[in-house]
């Protein structure tokens, strides 16, 4: 698993994995993200719009992120 930090206030799961270049578009990650859905905080996510604030973890296709 690739761990990545990412220095953000508040940030969307959507934008979050089109900043990190995880995917190319944020249509894709908003059609991923409500199809498959992502780990946040140990629990699966739906929503590609959630925020995300400083402490957060979202995991994803190998990648483990945490806001700063």
């Amino acid at each position: 698993m690739e761990k990545i930090e990412f220095e953000s206030e508040m940030i969307s799961v959507k934008d979050l994995l089109k900043a990190t270049n995880i995917l190319p578009t944020g249509g894709m990650a908003k059609n991923i993200v409500r199809e498959e859905g992502v780990i946040l905080n140990g629990e699966i996510c739906h929503s590609p719009g959630k925020k995300m604030y400083k402490g957060d973890r979202l995991d994803f296709d190998g990648f483990e992120i945490t806001i700063i």
